[in-house]
């Protein structure tokens, strides 16, 4: 089942309109979010950058609302088990195609919710990720757009290379981010993360894993990181709302530290899931 401007359908009946701008020119935004036995960690942080995404764009978001269709479209889909990712799609709907470019809109904004199973209950874990830089950086950082062009096509270089992950540089060639999910590292006993102000995307799992990083006694610096420190580091990972903690082993080839999953990054996804475990809020089921 499907949430969409407010309607639960079936999946195969879910329509958006032929004119829709998130369709014609990707001039939406989107927030993807773990809800594991009907409770969402962060939520209010998700809808924050959501709202503040949809101010840039000038797509009036009621989080009201979105907060509805989020508990509507976990009930809908309880047969998907209790671990689940939602994503809630904001565009900024239908085109009066009798207007200039970039145009306006002729009617509300246009919302799809969808829920799906996180892994399948037998699957492995998921294995530690494999790096692959590309010189690469987000045009638009502060907001979480549907037009995922760049990182899709980041992402295929480096599937091309045999690695699970782009890591996005910025002009000088230094690792940023990777092209889905934040990026850190640990050097000289430190956790390093590129700042705000250098053009990641802010994650809410990377606020909260800053948090317990402090909390666990080690200093976290925000600056950006040279390609060498990151090839040299101790430890790597990356952190997303769906993947939580995930070692990153090897860069272009190269192993970080010894190639195995390090210590550090262990304590920092435990007490990650610790956090989420004693945080995440219930849904307002209605």
């Amino acid at each position: 089942m499907v949430w969409v401007d407010g309607r639960l359908v079936p999946a195969a009946r879910a329509t958006v309109s032929a004119l829709d701008r998130g369709l014609r020119s990707g001039e939406g935004l989107y927030e993807t979010l773990r809800v594991r036995r009907r409770r969402a960690f962060r939520l209010a942080a998700h809808l924050e950058r959501l709202e503040a995404g949809a101010a840039i764009l000038t797509i009036p978001i009621e989080s009201a609302a979105v907060r509805a269709g989020i508990a509507a479209v976990v009930t809908a889909n309880d047969h998907l088990g209790d671990d689940v990712v939602v994503r809630v799609t904001c565009t900024a709907g239908p085109l009066d195609l009798t207007t200039p470019f970039p145009g306006t809109g002729v009617g509300p904004p246009t919302v799809v919710l969808t829920a799906q199973r996180t892994r399948a209950p037998d699957a492995p874990p998921r294995p530690p990720a494999r790096g692959h830089l590309v010189d690469l950086r987000r045009e638009l950082p502060t907001v979480k757009s549907t037009a995922s062009l760049l990182s899709l096509v980041a992402q295929r270089e480096a599937r091309a290379h045999g690695a699970s992950d782009a890591i996005l540089c910025d002009p000088e060639g230094r690792p940023l981010e990777a092209a889905a999910a934040n990026l850190a590292a640990v050097v000289d006993g430190q956790l390093v993360t590129a700042p705000i102000s250098a053009g990641i995307l802010g994650g809410v799992t990377r606020t909260a894993l800053c948090e317990v990083a402090t909390g666990c006694g080690l200093v976290v610096t925000e600056r950006t990181l040279e390609r060498g420190e990151l090839l040299g580091a101790e430890e790597a990972l990356l952190t997303s709302a769906v993947r939580g903690v995930q070692p990153l082993v090897r860069v272009d080839g190269q192993p970080i530290g010894d190639g195995t999953p390090g210590p550090v990054t262990a304590r920092l996804r435990q007490g990650l899931e610790d956090l989420i475990e004693a945080t995440a809020e219930p849904l307002e089921l209605s």
